[in-house]
């Protein structure tokens, strides 16, 4: 469908250019030359014997470039860009930019539509260079700074980044800050194990741009539970209820570790039944709080509170931990149903992007899918997905 769009384009383009020269040259009579371009025929007969590449140089060349025909090129070279072409693409701004009759503004878009072309074809420094150049004029091009900011990323160079997030979030609303507050957080992972001043520093900077940003909390709780700061590694986990309670499962591991330097297993319970109370679909939660009954009482005691919670809110991961237990009121089927329960958590997603709908076992603050930043969800694995996750088993 694209195709045929261009081979529409070309030619009433070219055709257009070819009025607009002949209406020129009938004001000035003494600048008059032959009325009908050769080339033209030669590209429609391209076009007749289905030699579409041989066609579209011959048009393009065709296209005079002036004020009236420069959105057209780049109409063009955009269509080429989506398709793949790239190297045509290039070629065209290239050729837009080179003439000088092109006026400020014209110029600016061409420089813009090149520097995305070079990153379409992964020429990562010359789009750098020309975006650079682009940031260094009067009234820079606001998509200067949005492109430099995607390649810092794309290069890992984070102090890059955020120096780039940051012009383009002085002249717009805050949209840009979670972005900024992620590139901190990937500059304090790198500080983790050197220099945990730094990261601390880093994070605080992620939780300015972004105060609801759980992965600055989740990386403050674990940097604090490496240096035995159990304390300040809870009051940094509290934050992420008001934050976005969806993450609550990631923080689990971080809580029992810090109850555990704080040898109050206790409060840990009536912590972890308080959560369930207010999410009561927190299955992780609810194992956890199982495995700290059995570790506070007993066995029995765990399969108990586990078994009347299952009646209430079932779960594969809740009845595979009942199994795990010892819970064998049904012997024949403990074999059968351990397999099954066992099949679906080790198979099933853990993690579920809701932009695009990526799902893996691993969290990704960056989705491999769409590219979004904070995008990717901590999911349960409930027994609606039964059937789905047993077909994928077989």
């Amino acid at each position: 469908m694209m195709m045929q769009w261009l081979f529409l384009l070309l030619p009433v383009a070219a055709l257009s250019g070819w009025i607009l020269a002949k209406r020129h040259y009938q004001r000035h009579p003494q600048k008059h030359v032959k009325a009908f371009n050769p080339e033209y025929f030669k590209g429609l007969n391209y076009l007749l014997n289905e030699q579409p590449d041989k066609a579209i140089d011959v048009f393009i060349g065709l296209l005079e470039v002036n004020s009236e025909t420069v959105e057209t090129h780049l109409a063009l070279a955009n269509l080429f860009r989506r398709r793949g072409e790239t190297e045509r693409a290039i070629r065209i701004h290239q050729n837009l930019i080179a003439r000088p009759s092109l006026h400020g503004e014209q110029r600016l878009q061409a420089m813009v539509e090149l520097g995305l072309d070079y990153m379409h074809a992964g020429v990562l420094d010359r789009a750098e260079h020309l975006f650079l150049e682009l940031l260094q004029q009067p009234n820079p091009h606001p998509q200067a700074a949005k492109q430099l900011m995607r390649i810092y990323q794309q290069e890992k160079k984070w102090a890059q980044a955020i120096e780039m997030g940051k012009q383009i979030d002085a002249s717009k609303t805050g949209q840009v800050r979670p972005l900024i507050a992620q590139f901190y957080c990937e500059q304090a992972e790198q500080h983790a194990n050197q220099d945990r001043h730094e990261a601390f520093t880093m994070l605080k900077q992620a939780l300015f741009q972004d105060p609801n940003c759980v992965r600055a909390s989740l990386l403050e709780a674990r940097l604090y539970l490496a240096i035995n700061q159990p304390r300040k590694a809870l009051d940094a986990l509290q934050n992420i209820e008001q934050q976005n309670p969806a993450f609550l499962s990631e923080a689990l591991p971080y809580w029992h570790k810090a109850y555990q330097q704080l040898a109050d297993l206790p409060a840990l319970r009536d912590k972890l039944s308080q959560l369930i109370t207010r999410h009561p679909n927190m299955t992780s939660a609810r194992i956890m709080l199982t495995n700290i009954i059995a570790e506070l009482e007993s066995t029995k005691a765990a399969q108990q509170f586990l078994y009347e919670q299952l009646h209430h809110h079932p779960s594969v991961e809740g009845l595979h931990t009942l199994i795990k237990l010892g819970e064998n009121n049904q012997i024949a089927l403990i074999p059968l149903i351990d397999r099954i329960t066992r099949t679906m958590v080790e198979k099933g997603d853990r993690y579920t992007c809701k932009n695009c709908g990526f799902s893996g076992k691993t969290m990704h603050w960056l989705c491999p899918g769409c590219a979004k930043w904070g995008t990717v969800r901590p999911t349960e694995i409930h027994l609606t997905a039964l059937e789905k996750l047993l077909d994928s088993a077989s």
